[in-house]
């Protein structure tokens, strides 16, 4: 995020200010009505929720749309932001409840197209193969999980946020989100046969 926010400062003169010091003033400006402000808050964060919103719903289409209506919910609630949190923990909040609210709107067995795996770089056709199955055995492992243990394994092994943070996310006690981790941790280790994700 650090890049995408100091890409913005292209041609500034003077010290370069911090991506934390940027964003608070991205999201100042947004709240004043600054649409340029708020564009630029999108492009930083945009890959990031669309990733997890891939993850929690594993497919590309719904997660594209989960993108637009997270970003399009913040826009109009910028205004309520009170900065009392990170900017990313507003937004991962807003994006985590979209996720469980597609989630739980699901019928039962619902079995969305898998996620394609390309290889990062050139393997042989049986490794790629072997890569791409260990992909689908963690896609199918995922679908074990309820939404609210799938979000928490998302926040906190993909997203590489905080027992804490995950918390604040979802607007649960700490104890919870631990217990929501552990158990799902468990589940995922019998599915995969013993191996974690």
């Amino acid at each position: 995020m650090e890049k995408t926010l100091e890409r913005g400062m292209t041609g500034a003169v003077g010290p370069t200010r911090s991506a934390e010091a940027l964003e608070r003033e991205w999201v100042d400006a947004s709240r004043r009505g600054d649409t340029v402000a708020f564009n630029r808050l999108v492009l930083a964060w945009e890959s990031t929720v669309y990733n997890l919103a891939l993850r929690m719903l594993q497919d590309p289409e719904e997660a594209a749309e989960t993108t637009q209506d997270v970003f399009l919910r913040a826009y109009r609630g910028i205004h309520r932001f009170r900065g009392g949190a990170r900017f990313s923990t507003w937004l991962y909040r807003i994006a985590a409840n979209r996720c469980l609210s597609r989630l739980r709107r699901r019928p039962p067995g619902f079995d969305p197209s898998a996620v394609r795996c390309e290889p990062a770089s050139p393997e042989s056709q049986e490794a790629a193969l072997l890569r791409a199955e260990r992909a689908r055995s963690v896609t199918r492992a995922l679908r074990e999980l309820g939404p609210d243990q799938r979000a928490v394994v998302e926040l906190k092994i993909y997203q590489d946020r905080s027992f804490e943070e995950v918390a604040a996310i979802l607007d649960a006690p700490l104890s919870t989100i631990k217990s929501r981790f552990y158990t799902s941790l468990e589940i995922l280790r019998r599915r995969l046969g013993g191996s974690p994700p």
